[in-house]
């Protein structure tokens, strides 16, 4: 028989060990819960997620805009709904900035398993789809939340399936902002009461932000112009496709629009070779049955915020103009 020597602890060592492992389970678990992440959504991004998603189950829109953060500033529902033929239908703008098409399928799947897709609640979708939703990109930290873990694991993205599931491991990037100022003060007074997220209420525009850009992070916009100088990750691209066949499954009407830009045009329409894969990716598209809105231009340098997102007067036109293009496509 093999003897093992006895530790010893240094007295208190053994009771502070489970001290600090009980209060890191408690924040653990409470990243795991809606309620809490959702408290805090002047702070965090998923927070005002939540915001949207909570608001879309509560009270189920017709028509759903579906994107990230130039889809957020750039997609007025009620502007949109006021030029369409199909004028008494409700919209929500479920626009998140940072988001890429694992976040879009993972939304869709969710609303699916609440029976929120199809003819009798949200019978169309207008996914607005930029080169940076097709990369590869978790800054903010919306995958461990909002991804279908299923297809996170046939994906063979087993880290990312398994930070679903420890998620203040996944998470540590964006609770290390609470060490700026701003965001610990916010962090402080969403402790002690009810704080909205950047832009307000989910429910006051319908999910649309008005008013963006002082508040965008300079960061992520030139990570995502930078986004159209690569090709498309296959990886990401194979989400988008389990996306349209959730959609497609439901009898939901599927829309593709792409945003305006200041400086360039979109690699979706751009004729040089190294946009040639975004080019193939759009006939992809159409082979599948969703319809791509013809790409919206003449927008004045003075309708935006920066480079690749309009201010309220440039979404309110881009708005517009693409309800009378759904109008246009005969779809009632």
């Amino acid at each position: 028989m093999v003897y093992l020597p006895h530790l010893r602890l240094p007295p208190g060592l053994g009771r502070a060990f489970w001290l600090a492992l009980l209060l890191v389970s408690m924040v653990e678990l409470a990243m795991h819960s809606e309620w809490v992440i959702h408290r805090y959504r002047a702070v965090f991004a998923i927070g005002r997620a939540y915001d949207k998603l909570h608001h879309i189950e509560s009270v189920p829109p017709q028509v759903l805009f579906l994107g990230n953060s130039r889809t957020d500033n750039g997609i007025d529902p009620r502007t949109v709904s006021k030029s369409w033929a199909n004028n008494h239908a409700s919209g929500f703008n479920l626009g998140l900035p940072g988001a890429n098409a694992i976040v879009y399928q993972g939304e869709l799947k969710r609303l699916d398993d609440r029976g929120l897709l199809g003819m009798q609640a949200i019978h169309t979708v207008v996914i607005g789809l930029d080169e940076s939703a097709l990369q590869e990109d978790n800054s903010l930290g919306y995958i461990g939340f909002l991804a279908d873990r299923t297809a996170l694991l046939e994906s063979g993205r087993y880290l990312d399936w398994l930070g679903s599931y420890f998620r203040l491991w996944s998470y540590s990037a964006n609770l290390r902002q609470l060490r700026e100022p701003e965001k610990l003060f916010r962090f402080v007074e969403s402790s002690m009461h009810e704080v909205d997220a950047v832009g307000g209420d989910a429910s006051a525009c319908h999910g649309y932000r008005v008013g963006f850009g002082s508040t965008q992070n300079a960061i992520q916009v030139a990570r995502q112009e930078s986004a159209s100088q690569r090709p498309p990750s296959p990886d990401v691209v194979s989400f988008l496709w389990r996306g349209i066949d959730i959609l497609k499954s439901r009898g939901v009407r599927i829309f593709v629009t792409i945003p305006p830009l200041r400086d360039r045009p979109s690699a979706f329409v751009d004729q040089s070779h190294a946009s040639e894969p975004y080019r193939a990716l759009i006939d992809q598209l159409r082979e599948r049955g969703v319809n791509v809105l013809p790409v919206a231009g003449d927008f004045m340098p003075s309708e935006f915020v920066n480079a690749g997102h309009l201010n309220d007067r440039g979404a309110q036109r881009y708005s517009a103009l693409l309800g009378r293009q759904l109008a246009a496509t005969g779809s009632r």
